[in-house]
């Protein structure tokens, strides 16, 4: 029979671990089973077999389910009341053009603001938590913020009272620098959080806390928002 190149011999079944291989081993060509070289490509020192990985995506996918997620809200996506809201601004940056949009909360009367955002339904509809990110263009002292917020589900009116709102408090250390304030204590939201709501969250300077004592409006640069999710997906 003439020898064939590889490429036109029969194509093989499904592999089953007994097909005979031919390999070269101290020098003489040997007959190795499938089986045999797939347990000697295998890295000894784990010691795991391949019955081990049996079930790993579900595995994995539980992993990711439970966790802690973020999204990040800039200033912009933010509405302020007509009565009591935060003045719309923005930074210049002199030297490079830098140009980001704020939401300034002076520092003589209490202001507000606030954000809109459709967690997705992996959420676990428990509490969140957020990290106001902010800047100053002068003055010293520290900021405190206030935010509380309210879940919307189908039905609901829109007009509704938040939860007890909880703060926070930050320094203002170099005028113009970023400040990442220190995330808040967990909010518990008003209302009852269903799959496919929505959650209002409101922000506020608490200029009446004794501990705000930034003498110049406090520019809110954004928020991150914490929440947890127990699903893998929104399926």
């Amino acid at each position: 029979m003439p020898a064939l190149p590889i490429s036109q011999l029969p194509a093989s079944a499904a592999l089953t671990g007994v097909e005979l291989l031919p390999a070269v081993q101290d020098g003489a060509t040997v007959r190795a089973t499938v089986t045999q070289l797939r347990a000697g490509l295998a890295e000894s020192a784990h010691n795991h077999a391949l019955t081990d990985v049996t079930g790993l995506p579900a595995a994995l996918a539980s992993k990711r389910a439970v966790g802690r997620r973020s999204l990040w809200l800039p200033a912009a996506a933010l509405n302020a009341p007509a009565s009591g809201g935060a003045v719309a601004g923005s930074t210049d940056g002199p030297s490079h053009g830098v140009v980001l949009r704020t939401l300034d909360f002076a520092a003589d009367a209490v202001t507000t603001a606030q954000a809109l955002i459709a967690l997705p339904k992996a959420w676990n509809r428990g509490s969140v938590a957020v990290q106001p990110l902010w800047t100053a263009s002068g003055g010293g002292g520290s900021v405190v913020w206030s935010v509380g917020g309210v879940a919307l589900g189908d039905g609901d009116g829109l007009d509704a009272a938040g939860g007890a709102p909880v703060t926070l408090t930050d320094a203002l250390t170099t005028a113009g620098a970023l400040h990442a304030a220190p995330e808040s204590p967990a909010i518990t939201l008003a209302g009852s959080p269903t799959a496919g709501g929505l959650t209002l969250l409101t922000i506020a300077r608490a200029v009446e806390d004794a501990a705000d004592t930034l003498d110049a409006p406090a520019r809110l640069l954004g928020l991150r928002v914490f929440y947890r999710v127990d699903a893998a997906s929104d399926d």
